[in-house]
């Protein structure tokens, strides 16, 4: 029983996937902090596109 204990906690198969999720989880939460910082810029962006449609358009 210990043995297998052992060699579970020696075993570094699994390594390598929690240090990826160690990796995805801190993109995931600084994208979280920052995306909020640029959502006026990104709708005065598109704002300003549509504008420019319509004016293209006749309207």
């Amino acid at each position: 029983m210990f043995k297998k204990m052992k060699a579970l906690f020696q075993d570094e198969e699994g390594q390598d996937f929690g240090e990826y999720a160690l990796i995805f989880g801190a993109i995931g939460v600084i994208a979280m902090a920052v995306i909020p910082q640029f959502r006026e810029a990104v709708i005065n962006a598109f704002q300003t596109g549509i504008n420019a449609l319509n004016m293209a358009a006749g309207g």
